[in-house]
């Protein structure tokens, strides 16, 4: 629960703070009905948070590299297949892969409601000027309610690997003519 409170958007904060307010100018003033509007936006972002952080989301991520050997310069293509293994829906997905600089800009998906035992697959093309050995991963999801209260933030621990070797440039054919005759420099 105190995860969830620290999840607290901007518009859960402010709905807090005018629910307080209003709590607080109702006792003062005498208003029941200001009181009841008070007390309605203090709970409304509490039990947002508290259903959030109580619910457990059992999702699977299993992510491909094809091919995982490329030369510098050519793309490779990265697929991740999104499975929701518990039995509640899931809301609005936020998903951020974490890949280096140099294979381009942080890839990020948004992915509507996943019923029970659905799957989806998303992928996307990264691409290196510059040899090595890169670190796909890991997945971030940003978990949302619809009211836009709370956001909880999930890690994935799984990562891939690419490697990216220096370009093979064909060398011109040289004429070794000196070598043969048995003379030459």
């Amino acid at each position: 629960m105190r995860e969830a409170l620290a999840a607290l958007t901007t518009r859960g904060r402010a709905f807090l703070a005018a629910g307080g307010t209003a709590f607080v100018c109702a006792v003062a003033l005498g208003f029941d009905e200001l009181l009841r509007v008070g007390a309605l936006l203090v709970l409304v972002p509490l039990v947002t948070a508290w259903f959030l952080g109580r619910s457990r989301y059992r999702l699977g991520l299993v992510r491909s590299v094809t091919p995982t050997l490329v030369a510098a310069g050519q793309q490779s293509r990265v697929s991740i297949d999104l499975t929701n293994d518990g039995r509640m829906p899931t809301g609005l997905l936020l998903l951020e892969d974490q890949i280096p600089y140099v294979l381009g800009t942080r890839p990020r998906f948004v992915v509507d409601r996943m019923g029970p035992r659905w799957k989806r697959s998303v992928g996307y093309l990264v691409r290196s000027d510059v040899r090595g050995r890169f670190t796909i991963g890991p997945m971030k999801v940003r978990l949302s309610d619809p009211f836009g209260m709370v956001e909880l933030d999930r890690t994935f621990q799984s990562t891939s690997s690419l490697v990216v070797t220096p370009r093979v440039v064909p060398l011109p054919v040289v004429p070794l003519s000196g070598a043969w005759t048995g003379s030459g420099d």
